[in-house]
């Protein structure tokens, strides 16, 4: 697979099908019951983030990163962990390309499809107050393709603040 050739094709795509390709990953690996379980609002998503991570994470002031732009990046960054993992996204990729109602992104929110798909990089619990809380593993920073999908969630998240 040439990483180059999809990293290529997953920057040309609309906001749109970046999403739809990006929710087609998420199904195809089986996640798509857990991102509805945690079908959070942005509310309760800001609520959640850590605070070390929004200020290692987080660019004020650089405005708020779009569905499709944080799509985009996990899936680039998802591309780069394996080779079956970018052959779903590849395959993503072309059925985002194509025309089809099989299935609407937009009931889930962007960061919720990310944070199930990185679910080794980002850790969700809840206390025993009922609260939910969000981490982000900084082992994984190593990885400028990560980081990237850190900026983008957490302002989508935080709006841009």
């Amino acid at each position: 697979m040439d990483q180059n050739r999809l990293a290529r094709d997953i920057e040309a795509l609309p906001d749109e099908a970046a999403v739809r390709a990006l929710a087609a990953v998420v199904e195809e690996q089986g996640l798509l019951d857990a991102a509805r379980q945690h079908d959070w609002d942005r509310a309760e998503l800001a609520g959640m983030l850590d605070a070390a991570d929004v200020a290692a994470y987080a660019q004020p002031g650089h405005g708020t990163a779009s569905e499709g732009d944080l799509a985009r990046a996990v899936l680039v960054y998802a591309a780069s962990r394996d080779a079956d993992l970018a052959r779903t996204v590849d395959e993503a990729v072309d059925y985002a390309r194509s025309p089809s109602e099989r299935f609407d992104p937009v009931s889930l929110l962007v960061p919720v499809l990310v944070i199930v798909l990185l679910q080794t990089e980002v850790v969700v619990k809840r206390d025993t107050r009922g609260k939910w809380s969000l981490t982000i593993r900084k082992a994984a920073m190593k990885d400028a393709a990560l980081g990237r999908v850190f900026t983008a969630l957490l302002s989508r998240i935080n709006g841009g603040q």
